[in-house]
Parts: structure tokens; C-alpha cells; sequence
């Protein structure tokens, strides 16, 4: 590939303008000083986009600046190599890494000012074959205040959440996949439990955002302190509510179920893809069905979709993609749905921020009976739907009807129509009978 003399702006012309401005400009001090100014730059656009996250990619041309912005991956400008690395090195001494190791992964933390907002800001590096790529991920203060009723639950949902929390036993897990929002959810329901006024303490990989009132620790592996050494040290702190980042391995899973057990509220995320798929993770980290049924209160399964901008939505007739597609899946076709378009207020994208879709499952005798009787996911799934327990589709399906998110966003998210009845295998089954259902109904 031929060299690049200059920044190549990629997509969406309004990103990485103030970078791109200074970037052009000739030095006029020290090269420190225009590195600086230029993370500035960065950073400023990045918060102006709303963007989480900021990647910096080595590829064969030099490096890619890209944002996430809505949990899309825009590409943004590509840089010459040495910048690229500069400012990669630059990022990395902020968060008090080792610019000239590249061996192995980095990870660290650094604060950065901007406008009169101070951000923390999580570095992580990794090498690659063609160089070093960075990864930044914004934590913004906010969300440390979320609210339980802005995570975008439904009214029962909420309602079924808020009682498992009054009268919280054993534990609670949210589940989903990286990205998910799990842990703006876990946030949200300390802040909770908190106006309970009971003893909270939390140990996290990392800490993400620093809550008053409740103790937080942070793991330190190389110093022996381990999610599951952590939570052995706290049952000494007399804590009514335990937080663990993430169930990662079968000792932090045997570490939380001890905790659970003896009587304390236990607060946890870890993957898996839904309600059901939950007691697989579980079973996985070699949990006996008995200790699952025994300590099992709560399971909020989640993904995140992005909201239709307010400003531009706007209904029209599903589209003949749309209307083969809820055919396929045994779904009724509207006759009007909501469809994203794009203006200046959501930079053309048709949406604005991202929203959660939920399924909430409380344990009760009956689940706690299957699951006792080594009933396997798929089973537990089906009697899920028959108990009224709205799958993650159908949740995003209620949102998609209320004019909060689109049929392609569903799409996007991908995976979903696997949590219909039967795992969508009847639908399959049936393809022919839908798709002329889909052309009649389209003609």
C-alpha cells in the first residue's frame, strides 16, 4: 500500500474533526506538547460523538482510528504509522503502562480532563502481527447513578426485580454476552439495595466506577488477591450484600455459592445467552444442580439495542425483508412499523443511545424442582415461555412496537429468534408455508 503523507478521513465526515484540524497543523512546541494537544483533540470529539469506546488498529497502511459510537465500530481517519504509535505509547504512559513492552496485553487506568468534566479512561493494548492496537473505554460518572428504571425493563419486569430485591436471598446473576451492559445493570441494582441501608462490599476486575457508602475492592492477582480469595475475605466484614465482578471459573463460582449460601445476598454477572443458558454456565463451572436450585434467586438475561432517534423516527410499512422475516419466525406483520431515517441530531444514523432488552426469570418451587430433576436448557426454555416469561426477542419486540427501537436493529443484534418457542426449530420447519405467507401478504 502506498505510504500516507495525511490523515484519510474514512466515514462520517463530523467525526474526528477537532484531531484532524490540530493534527495538520505543524507542531508549534515541543512534539510532547502536540501529542498531548492531540489526545485532547481526540478526546474531545469522542465525547461530543457520545462515543464509548476509541480503537486504535495497526494495519498494513499505517493505524485506524475508529469510535464506537451506539455499539457501532465507525471508522473514522487513518493515521500514518510513527502518529499512530505515538499516540499509543502517549496513552499508555498515562494509564502508567510500560510504553516500550509489547510482549504481552496491558491493561490500566488514567483520568483525563475534558471541558470541565474529568473522565476515567480504561487503556488496554494487545500485540498484534502488524503492530500494537489500543483500546480505550470511557466510564463516564454518570452511570454510577443509573437508575433502575432507565435500563429500559418493562413494568413487570421492574416490578419483579424491585420484590426479588426487598426480600433478596441467595443469588442474583445478569447474564449476557461481552457488551451486553451487564455491569451498568449490577451498578444499578447496588444503588438499589443501598437505600436498604444494608453493609455492601464489592470485588471487581476492574472497579469501574466508585460508589459512596459502599466498600470496593479491587482484585490484584500478582498480589494473590483473587475474585475467590476476595470473597472469603469479605464474609469477615460482616457485609449483608456481596458483589463479585463476574463469575469467571469454577473457583469463583464455588466461591459465590459459599457466600450465597450462608446467608448473604450475592450479586454477580457472567456469560451466557439467556434465562435458561444461565444454569448451563452454572452446571459448567461444576455446580450441582442441588446447590443451583437451593441458591438461585434471581436471573436478568440482557442485550442492548439501539434507540430510534426521537427527532426523525417515523412509521411506515414493514419492508418485504421485514415482513418474509416475522413470517419466518411465526410472527404477526403490522401494518405499520417504526423505521429509522436520520438527521442532524443523530448524526444521520437514525438512532440515539441504546436501550436494554431484558428476561427476567425469579426462581420458584416449580423451577427449583426442574432444575433438581437435571432438567436440560432447552426444556427449562419452553417452560419459561409457558409460565409467561417474555424472552429477550420478545421483549425487543414489544420495544420495536412501541416505537423505541426497529426490526433491523433485532436483525443487527442477531441470535435473538433463537429464544422463540422451540428455539425457532418449528419455524424452520415450516419456511416454505412462511415465505408464501410473506408474498401474500406483501402483494
Amino acid at each position: 500500500m502506498k505510504a500516507i503523507t495525511s490523515p484519510q478521513r474514512l466515514h462520517q465526515p463530523q467525526l474526528a474533526r477537532l484531531f484532524d484540524k490540530l493534527h495538520q497543523e505543524p507542531p508549534t512546541g515541543a512534539e510532547a506538547n502536540h501529542t498531548r494537544s492531540l489526545i485532547g483533540a481526540l478526546l474531545q470529539d469522542a465525547v461530543r460523538e457520545a462515543a464509548s469506546d476509541i480503537h486504535l488498529d495497526p494495519v498494513s497502511g499505517g493505524y485506524l482510528l475508529r469510535f464506537r459510537i451506539d455499539g457501532a465500530l465507525i471508522d473514522a481517519i487513518l493515521l500514518e504509522h510513527k502518529d499512530g504509535l505515538r499516540l499509543v505509547h502517549s496513552f499508555k504512559s498515562h494509564a502508567g503502562l510500560e510504553p516500550g513492552y509489547t510482549r504481552l496485553p496491558q491493561d490500566g487506568r488514567a483520568e483525563f480532563q475534558v471541558g470541565d468534566q474529568v473522565y476515567s479512561v480504561r487503556v488496554a493494548t494487545a500485540p498484534s502481527v502488524l503492530g500494537e492496537k489500543l483500546a480505550l473505554r470511557f466510564l463516564p460518572n454518570e452511570l454510577a447513578r443509573l437508575n433502575l428504571n432507565h435500563l429500559g425493563l418493562s413494568n413487570a419486569d421492574y416490578a419483579q426485580v424491585t420484590r426479588a430485591l426487598k426480600d433478596a436471598r441467595g443469588m442474583i446473576l445478569i447474564s449476557g454476552p461481552t457488551g451486553s451492559g451487564k455491569t451498568t445493570t449490577a451498578y444499578a441494582l447496588l444503588h438499589e439495595l443501598k437505600r436498604t441501608n444494608r453493609a455492601i462490599v464489592t470485588i471487581e476486575d476492574p472497579v469501574e466506577y466508585a460508589i459512596e457508602g459502599i466498600t470496593q475492592i479491587q482484585v490484584n492477582e500478582k498480589a494473590g488477591l483473587t475474585f475467590a480469595k476476595g470473597v472469603k475475605g469479605l464474609l469477615r466484614l460482616d457485609p449483608d450484600i456481596i458483589m463479585m465482578g463476574e463469575l469467571r471459573d469454577t473457583a469463583s463460582a464455588r466461591a459465590a455459592l459459599d457466600a450465597a449460601d450462608s446467608g448473604h445476598v450475592f450479586l454477580s454477572t457472567l456469560h451466557a445467552r439467556d434465562a435458561a443458558g444461565t444454569i448451563t454456565a452454572l452446571r459448567n463451572f461444576g455446580l450441582a444442580d442441588h446447590e443451583i436450585a437451593a441458591t438461585v434467586d434471581l436471573v436478568a438475561a440482557q442485550r442492548l439495542v439501539r434507540r430510534l432517534c426521537p427527532a426523525c423516527r417515523k412509521q411506515e410499512p414493514p419492508t418485504d425483508a421485514e415482513t418474509k422475516w416475522l413470517c419466518f419466525y411465526g410472527q404477526p406483520v403490522p401494518k405499520l412499523t417504526w423505521h429509522a431515517v436520520g438527521c442532524p441530531q443523530c448524526s444521520q444514523t437514525g438512532y440515539r443511545g441504546r436501550i436494554g432488552i431484558f428476561e427476567v426469570w425469579r426462581m420458584n418451587e416449580e423451577f427449583a424442582d426442574l432444575i433438581l430433576n437435571h432438567t436440560d436448557e432447552r426444556t427449562l426454555r419452553q417452560r419459561l415461555r409457558r409460565f409467561g416469561t417474555l424472552s429477550l426477542l420478545e421483549d425487543d419486540l414489544q420495544k420495536v412496537a412501541q416505537g423505541v427501537t426497529t426490526l433491523e436493529e433485532i436483525q443487527n443484534v442477531g441470535g435473538l429468534e433463537f429464544f422463540l418457542p422451540d428455539g425457532g426449530r418449528k419455524a424452520s420447519r415450516t419456511k416454505a408455508a412462511a415465505s408464501s405467507a410473506a408474498e401474500a401478504t406483501t402483494n
